[in-house]
């Protein structure tokens, strides 16, 4: 397919391109056996752009470290696209990529800049893509946890925390599978690296529903008292999720809470149906007597701020209530728990599976079983408590253990496909809901039955 022969300006490579035309690349002045390594590498090629397939690892190692002058030549001579010479640097390659991602949410686009900020800190902004091999990425893995900094721990020894570090790799490691979609690597060295093992326990927490209740009464606001209730009982995501509630998401005759969920809109469930559990409902009718008419939005009073505007855009982690929280935890004379909101809403789906089957809790909080056996459900002193003083009937342990791990098992053979999802009465109630109640806003008739009593 391509033969080496000799002037007097020094070696060059016939060949034939895929268009049919006869070419000439010009090698300058090398020795034979470069010329003939070379010429292997233009075959190797010329098969990639014939048969539409990958470059193999060798030809597309060289093709990274070869300077610009010789791969403008490989540009004229039709072999390689202009468009892959400077992305194939690390640098280029990353700015190239974040400028596509206009499709995530800003949050989502600034954690994905941070973890490819740090390959480029780790390999340099000068690394050739092809040149990082499967062994780079180990070490890369390695150094996240051991060596990388994060912008609140620039001076503290250590690395990142082994869920951020797992975070960070998956981002790096969707980044280079852009790359081997789009032909500028033949394979993706992160596609098999092993991150650290993501543990949080020192960061877990169970909030009984007494400190709560506690809270509740220490403010004055009757929005914060329907705040709390519905982070804990309800396992809303605090804020996004409490402050895109509007008025005509309350279906008071069925007791049912239609919440919007941004953080998983992008995945086409833009909103769910929760009950409105007793501890919730009677703020919730306290703070609808109080609303002027008009009003659209239930938390009101607490979007007044300019942060609300920026997280309408998507900037949701700007909204800070986590001070406020802390005053009134400590104006309780509590000790503040790690992950504040967090650990109210795992509170409360640890409570909720106590009652109901998990995958009926894991539809009202808009996760999956998997993510809430690995990240929210908690040990409970209660659970302790109960084990220790209950009489102990062997047949029956035995019994309800065997049905427990035939559901856990059935339930983690589903895992690697959808969410599981809401049952059809629940999703034909939510259709109903949408197609009688129009959207209304306080004050027009839309009111909670017990407030007429």
């Amino acid at each position: 397919m391509a033969s080496i022969a000799k002037d007097n300006h020094g070696w060059r490579i016939l060949f034939t391109a895929p268009d049919g035309a006869r070419r000439t690349l010009r090698l300058g002045r090398v020795d034979r056996k470069a010329a003939e390594s070379i010429r292997c590498h233009v075959e190797a090629l010329l098969v990639a752009k014939t048969a539409g397939v990958p470059v193999r690892q060798e030809t597309a190692v060289w093709l990274a470290g070869v300077g610009a002058t010789f791969r403008e030549r490989l540009v004229r001579a039709g072999l390689v696209e202009a468009v892959g010479g400077p992305e194939l640097r690390l640098a280029d390659a990353v700015a190239s990529y974040l400028s596509r991602q206009n499709h995530v949410k800003p949050a989502s686009l600034v954690a994905t800049r941070q973890a490819l900020q740090n390959a480029i800190e780790y390999f340099g902004p000068g690394r050739l893509l092809g040149s990082i091999t499967r062994g780079d990425a180990d070490d890369f893995a390695m150094w996240l946890v051991h060596g990388a900094r994060s912008r609140k721990q620039r001076h503290a020894p250590g690395g990142l925390r082994p869920a951020t570090a797992l975070k960070r790799l998956e981002r790096v490691r969707a980044f280079f599978r852009d790359a081997v979609r789009r032909r500028m690597l033949p394979d993706n060295p992160f596609e098999d690296v092993k991150g650290p093992r993501a543990s949080d326990i020192d960061r877990q927490a169970y909030v009984s529903t007494e400190i709560v209740e506690r809270l509740i009464d220490a403010t004055p606001s009757l929005e914060w008292k329907l705040l709390l209730p519905m982070a804990r009982y309800l396992g809303l995501r605090v804020p996004s999720e409490p402050f895109s509630l509007t008025w005509d998401c309350v279906d008071w005759e069925r007791g049912q809470l239609r919440v919007p969920s941004p953080k998983t809109e992008v995945h086409g469930k833009p909103w769910r149906v929760v009950p409105i559990m007793p501890p919730v409902r009677p703020h919730l009718e306290a703070l609808f007597d109080a609303t002027p008419s008009g009003r659209v939005y239930i938390f009101h009073e607490l979007r007044q701020r300019d942060s609300t505007r920026a997280a309408e855009r998507g900037w949701w982690a700007n909204v800070n209530l986590r001070q406020h929280l802390l005053r009134l935890i400590r104006r309780i004379g509590e000790r503040p728990w790690p992950r504040l909101w967090h650990s109210l809403r795992a509170s409360a789906e640890t409570d909720l599976v106590a009652r109901f089957p998990l995958h009926v809790v894991a539809a009202w909080l808009g996760n999956t079983p998997k993510i809430a056996l690995r990240h929210y459900l908690r040990v409970t002193p209660e659970d302790c408590a109960r084990a220790a003083s209950e009489p102990w009937n062997t047949e029956k342990v035995a019994q309800k253990a065997a049905q427990q791990t035939a559901e856990m098992g059935s339930i983690l053979r589903k895992l690697p496909s959808q969410p599981i999802p809401q049952s059809v009465p629940l999703q034909q109630d939510a259709t109903q809901f949408c197609s009688i109640h129009p959207p209304k806003v306080a004050g027009t008739g839309f009111e909670p039955v017990t407030s007429r009593l």
